[in-house]
């Protein structure tokens, strides 16, 4: 299993530099002048597919992690120790910057909004649930609560009702968000935008990761391919009516590269490569700050740079920055901070990845 582990870590690697270039060159053209030449060209407009990627991943290693646990609370534990100490860091740094980037609307420091992430609850739940505006400390905090209810519900299912349950009962959110509009005109409103906001029409990737997993240990049955094909129709349905019926094709694609490179030698080295893995291993911190400090500085230095051409590469540069705190949090701050939650002094073996 451990070369499918490096080529996984290399997957995280390109997974976030898809993020980085869709944020850097496609999302923000009404802030980023140089925006409108790069906006269009499919590699940066899809590259939001890379948290799909990330899901994927995460599917893949958390039956692993579940038959590695003890008990539910022991699982939840590891998943916690694992995210949490990264997004703490990410949050108290972005929290201290916040004040020097005025250009940026998203920075928003203030204290109340440290919690969402440090909760992994989204921020509109817990506005709804309080009456109290909650914001993120960084747009890109959004698939972390998503995994964290993931979590919860498939750890329940694996220690409940057992692991021959967990695909099942990860299609049922789905089917639920589907039906959301008849409940909907029911009135019951309140609950459907509870519902929507969990983030479950990405299920279905957590459920390709699943299969493929299973597969590769001979546990997939002919009933798991039906489930997480209604789960794939779902999603697929959803960005057809958002984002037009041409997104099936880069939606496959990425399904089809997960897939195909457990079993394309040639892809697993192309995914092992140095720099993919080193990118991979700290994709989770570099993930966590990227989006505001990176659109922050380009807004800073666009006052100063009237060259579109020499806009068209600083975020080449401002990530490579990023990339080395990104780094110096994965490999020293962030075990720290979990030995210290472990109550443990001996420094720990960094762990890789984002959110795996």
């Amino acid at each position: 299993m451990h070369a499918r582990i490096t080529h996984l870590d290399g997957m995280r690697g390109l997974a976030i530099l898809l993020v980085i270039g869709y944020h850097a060159y496609a999302r923000w053209p009404e802030l980023l002048p140089y925006v409108a030449q790069t906006q269009h060209i499919p590699l940066f407009s899809f590259g939001w597919l890379g948290v799909e990627l990330f899901f994927m991943i995460s599917g893949f290693v958390i039956f692993m992690t579940l038959d590695k646990s003890n008990s539910y609370i022991s699982f939840l534990k590891k998943r916690w120790l694992r995210l949490f100490p990264a997004m703490f860091i990410a949050s108290m740094l972005l929290f201290a910057l916040g004040g020097f980037f005025p250009e940026w609307s998203a920075m928003t420091p203030y204290v109340r909004n440290l919690l969402p992430g440090l909760m992994f609850t989204n921020p509109e739940t817990l506005t709804q649930l309080t009456g109290i505006e909650f914001k993120s400390m960084a747009g890109s905090f959004w698939s972390l609560y998503v995994e964290a209810v993931f979590y919860l519900i498939i750890g329940a299912v694996y220690f409940t009702l057992g692991r021959k349950y967990c695909l099942p009962a990860l299609l049922v959110p789905m089917l639920l968000l589907s039906a959301s509009s008849v409940l909907k005109s029911l009135g019951h409103p309140m609950l459907i935008d509870i519902i929507s906001k969990f983030g479950f029409i990405h299920y279905s990737w957590f459920m390709v990761g699943c299969l493929v997993y299973e597969r590769m240990h001979g546990r997939d049955k002919l009933f798991h391919y039906a489930i997480v094909a209604v789960a794939m129709l779902i999603n697929f349905g959803y960005f057809v009516k958002n984002a037009g019926i041409m997104t099936v094709i880069p939606l496959l694609m990425v399904l089809v590269f997960f897939v195909a490179s457990f079993y394309s030698k040639q892809m697993e080295r192309w995914l092992s490569i140095r720099f993919l893995t080193a990118v991979g291993f700290a994709s989770y911190a570099f993930y966590l700050i990227h989006e505001n400090q990176m659109i922050a500085t380009l807004i800073k230095l666009n006052v100063y740079i009237k060259s579109e051409v020499v806009m068209l590469l600083m975020p080449i540069m401002v990530a490579c920055v990023l990339y080395y705190i990104a780094f110096l949090i994965t490999k020293y701050a962030e075990p720290a901070l979990r030995n210290m939650l472990k109550g443990k002094r001996i420094p720990a073996a960094p762990q890789s990845g984002a959110g795996a």
